[in-house]
């Protein structure tokens, strides 16, 4: 079955033994070509258009934007062409993208080239003239410099921008806003941003009322109409540290935002930022780390620097962060999820006082962390378990430690076990390391757990004779093979060998510490222990599921806002929005979903476990603030924890009884 064929079924399900397999759907899934609607796979939205209007643009848009290294393909071949081994190194040493084989490669330019957009001959690749046609309709993340060591010269902070970062201290940094909920009207491309902030900035000099703000924003940025949309501008800039108010009902700008219109220093924009919300110049450290984290990630740790938050801050709120700091040329996007920080954003970062992570842990010797964290299986399954952040520290900890081989093993179980695969440790000579169980009653299987741990962080040339018997000694198919990363001989042996998974240390530390806040079931989990799927596709896989999940979130807390919104405004009676008018809402604040995924996400909220939105003829309306929305969503962990408390307090009673 061709792609066409398998999309044209325009919202029937898919049959799964049409001719595709489950990677193959996968793929699909990733690439924005598929939606998943509860058991059965649709064509989205992006995909049905594609389709019918036949535009082979709309597709490679599609892919590029759901997946890495597609448009930045094409990019790289309209200056000349190239093999697939080049390539490979320009996605390795340019995007940092951590791929050892050309595999990835291979399947994107197998995309491309069905498409049209480039044709292979004389052993290279040539980017066709339809591609170079379609090329300039993608946003490209640039790569940067690699250059750490060059010095930047940095326009020094004078006057009030000065005098703020000079106040900052340990205390001052703490205290700073969340800037959780930041809209910046405008658009991304071509300082957009910027130029948005410096507008609504100047018309606060000296000073503008509430309602004339509103109005001049509704006047000046067509996707900002809303009253809502526009007061959410207006506290997006105090929150930016760049107006305040002066009476009641009037603001001005900051001594610090008119010093950096007069200037027209950006850095002097962002040190005025960074002076005013957490988490803003920190990030230039958090993607300087030698495996650079995605956005999501960035999101999850966004909780180490604000200490009276509990939660992290949203994906959409980081992006708005990492897109101010493009703007001022602080960092570089290599991807849609991913940044570098420039020459100058480490020149930057440098220059300023910064909040450090709070994450440190003082866990003692290596034997003393064996011990205390991992144990036997039977405390790891117990409620006294530590922390997924403590299981992924002493996993990539473990790691590294290639004199004490017990302590990858145990740390492996343990992280799978976090993970819903209870096993136990076996280890010893000619014995395989662990085994875990994979699924649910009669569907469960045994997978067998090999690790291998190496000081320098790459496993050199190990043999991997012998683990078809240890998987015959315990009855299992497949080997998860674990360890920090492998040679390349090595990995491709165990890549291509059938009955292997491979899994960095990396990837599954990962995926243990964001199962506190983005927690994958088994079916989803599958790809991490694929042994169809080479090394490299792993994380891809887990990822689309992450940010699926982090874009559900961020759709159900913007559709209470909105209504929340709707509800203060006192020109609107009884707060009612229509499904048309929130989804126009959501496109003015850059929410681009399709129509069921709304329509599922506001069938949530006002269900009667959550009971936040209320439905009628009129469409929906809010009937709770935006904290207690949240209060309501949170409530619902807390109650399951009870009644498996509960559950587990009845069940000991019956069992003390009984003897």
């Amino acid at each position: 079955m061709s792609t066409n064929q398998a999309l044209s079924s325009n919202g029937h399900a898919l049959p799964q033994a049409g001719g595709l397999d489950r990677h193959q759907l996968q793929q699909l899934v990733r690439a924005g070509l598929l939606s998943r609607e509860g058991s059965a796979l649709l064509p989205s939205a992006a995909a049905r258009t594609w389709y019918h209007n036949s535009d082979t643009a709309i597709l490679i848009e599609t892919l590029h934007v759901n997946v890495r290294f597609v448009g930045e393909v094409m990019e790289a071949l309209a200056s000349e062409p190239r093999t697939h081994e080049q390539l490979l190194t320009l996605a390795r040493e340019e995007y940092d993208l951590p791929w050892d084989t050309t595999g990835p490669v291979h399947n994107r330019t197998a995309w491309l080239a069905i498409t049209g957009m480039v044709d292979l001959f004389d052993r290279r690749l040539h980017l066709t003239d339809l591609g170079r046609t379609v090329l300039p309709r993608l946003a490209l993340g640039k790569p940067e410099s690699r250059d750490i060591d060059m010095a930047i010269p940095l326009a020094p902070a004078v006057g009030a921008v000065a005098d703020l970062i000079g106040s900052l201290d340990e205390n001052t940094l703490r205290s700073r806003a969340d800037g959780a909920n930041l809209y910046i009207p405008g658009t991304s491309a071509n300082s957009g941003k910027l130029d948005a902030l410096q507008t609504l900035t100047e018309a606060a000099i000296p000073s503008i009322t509430d309602a004339d703000f509103v109005r001049f924003v509704q006047e000046n940025f067509p996707k900002a109409q809303k009253a809502a949309t526009a007061r959410t501008a207006k506290d997006t800039l105090k929150a930016l540290g760049l107006i305040q108010r002066i009476s009641s009902d009037t603001w001005s700008a900051t001594p610090a935002a008119i010093a950096w219109v007069e200037s027209g220093e950006v850095l002097d924009l962002a040190r005025t930022v960074h002076a005013a919300i957490s988490f803003f110049g920190e990030i230039l450290a958090e993607l300087d780390e030698a495996t650079r984290p995605t956005s999501g990630t960035l999101a999850e740790r966004s909780v180490r620097y604000l200490r009276n938050r509990k939660n992290p801050l949203s994906r959409a709120t980081i992006n708005t962060r990492l897109n101010l700091l493009e703007a001022c040329g602080l960092v570089t996007r290599l991807s849609q999820t991913t940044y570098r920080t420039t020459p100058l954003g480490r020149a930057f970062k440098d220059s300023l006082p910064c909040l450090s992570s709070d994450d440190a842990m003082t866990l003692g010797t290596a034997e003393d962390r064996v011990d205390h964290y991992l144990g036997d299986h039977a405390r790891i399954a117990s409620q006294s378990s530590p922390a997924g952040s403590e299981i992924a520290a002493e996993l990539v900890s473990a790691a590294h430690d290639s004199a004490i081989h017990e302590r990858l093993e145990k740390a492996a179980i343990a992280a799978l076990g976090h993970l819903g695969m209870p096993g136990e440790h076996l280890g010893g000579n000619g014995r395989v390391d662990g085994r875990v169980r994979f699924g649910v009653g009669t569907d469960a299987s045994v997978l067998a757990v090999e690790t291998k741990s190496s000081s320098t962080g790459r496993v050199l040339d190990q043999s991997l004779f012998g683990l078809a018997e240890h998987r015959a000694e315990i009855g299992a198919r497949v080997t998860l093979l674990i360890g920090p990363s492998f040679e390349r001989r090595m990995l491709k042996e165990a890549d291509e060998d059938q009955a292997i998974a491979v899994i960095e240390t990396g990837l599954l530390a990962e995926v243990v510490r964001r199962q506190e806040q983005t927690p994958l079931t088994l079916t989803q989990l599958a790809p991490l222990v694929d042994p169809t799927l080479r090394a490299a596709q792993r994380g891809d896989a887990i990822r689309g599921y992450w940010e699926a999940q982090e874009a559900r979130s961020e759709l159900e807390y913007a559709l209470v806002d909105i209504l929340n919104a709707e509800a203060e405004n006192p020109f609107e009676e009884g707060g009612w929005l229509d499904f048309i008018s929130i989804r126009r809402e959501l496109r003015s604040r850059g929410y681009h979903v399709g129509e069921d995924s709304v329509e599922e996400a506001l069938a949530f909220l006002a269900s009667g476990r959550i009971g936040v939105l209320q439905r009628s003829e009129r469409g929906y309306r809010c009937t709770a603030s935006v904290h207690t929305a949240g209060q309501r969503i949170r409530a619902l962990g807390h109650q399951w924890s009870a009644a498996e408390a509960l559950h587990h307090q009845v069940h000991s009673g019956d069992q003390m009884s009984q003897t």
